[in-house]
């Protein structure tokens, strides 16, 4: 019941990110990514924002409009995160929230500042040798990057493609 009961609050908070920097509440975004620590993971809380603000592309709507506000607020979270806390991609040996990331930036804003970051981000991270430790904690992330002819997705396999 209390682990519902936290699920449901994540998926709350994760869903007011995207509104809170749409209206302009400049506290809420840094205070939820310096606080989510302490009851998710960073896999989690990028399920939760991927599922829910889904796959924007690139071509989707003329400057200005809801979806261009979307797509500018998605990539503020985003670059925002990645910003301050970029400890919280760096899960050896694989960095698979760093590869999920990675794919939806491809997909939604190829070419971006913050696909760039994140590239040079997995590169160095790539470069670093891995403790005996790190070498064993590989996780998978779930998130699968699809490509049919001239489409491109990026599905979760939890859910069907």
């Amino acid at each position: 019941m209390v682990q519902m009961a936290r699920a449901r609050r994540l998926g709350q908070l994760v869903e007011y990110l995207v509104p809170a920097v749409l209206g302009r509440d400049p506290t809420f975004v840094p205070a939820f990514l310096w606080n989510y620590r302490a009851f998710a993971t960073t896999q989690q809380v990028l399920d939760l924002l991927l599922t829910r603000y889904g796959c924007v592309f690139p071509y989707a709507e003329e400057d200005g409009g809801p979806v261009d506000q979307r797509k500018k607020a998605i990539l503020a979270i985003l670059g925002m995160w990645l910003d301050q806390c970029p400890e919280d991609f760096s899960q050896p040996p694989e960095f698979p929230c760093l590869g999920t990331l990675l794919a939806y930036l491809r997909l939604s804003f190829p070419g971006s500042d913050l696909e760039r970051q994140a590239q040079l981000l997995l590169l160095e991270l790539e470069s670093r040798e891995p403790t005996e430790a790190e070498a064993e904690g590989k996780e998978d992330s779930g998130w699968v990057m699809w490509v049919h002819g001239e489409e491109t997705g990026l599905c979760h396999t939890e859910k069907s493609c």
